[in-house]
């Protein structure tokens, strides 16, 4: 049994445990006067590496082809496609940093609701950039539609 603040985890951490871990370091690096961006870079490490790499399965180039896709991206090549996050990484990491109380289940349902990853095409990635949704939902947005940005500027999903 380990402590990690006020909370004792299993011998074996989980991966919503490192992810607790690493927002309760970012906590403190921003605490000290790190920039959320500077002090989040081991919390979208975590996420990378304990949520859509040991939870959901979609690490390496060897799993790349498992990612949903765009229709458009359908049957295009990995080298002709772009990962992205349907929520934008760092909208999740503020939401994270919010998070209270911080507990591996608020931080399980957090990433299970919005965090997804897709496949789409170059074009519908430079339209997404082009949009200035790159790195945000929209302003009108009500967190049910975790597509919404994709809807915005016309990327297609793949139904199922």
């Amino acid at each position: 049994m380990r402590s990690v603040g006020r909370q004792e985890f299993t011998a074996m951490p989980t991966p919503a445990e490192f992810i607790v871990f690493a927002v309760q370091q970012a906590r403190e690096a921003e605490r000290f006067g790190f920039s959320r961006n500077e002090c989040c870079r081991n919390l979208k490490t975590a996420l990378h590496q304990h949520w859509q790499n040991k939870t959901m399965g979609l690490h390496g180039q060897s799993r790349k082809h498992e990612i949903p896709r765009s229709k458009a991206a359908k049957d295009l090549t990995l080298r002709e496609c772009e990962v992205e996050h349907a929520v934008p990484q760092m909208e999740i990491v503020n939401w994270l940093m919010d998070i209270n109380p911080l507990t591996p289940e608020a931080v399980v349902a957090l990433l299970e609701k919005y965090f997804r990853v897709m496949l789409v095409t170059k074009e519908e990635h430079a339209r997404l950039n082009a949009s200035g949704m790159r790195s945000k939902m929209p302003k009108d947005w009500d967190r049910s539609d975790v597509f919404a940005r994709y809807r915005l500027v016309g990327i297609e999903l793949i139904a199922g």
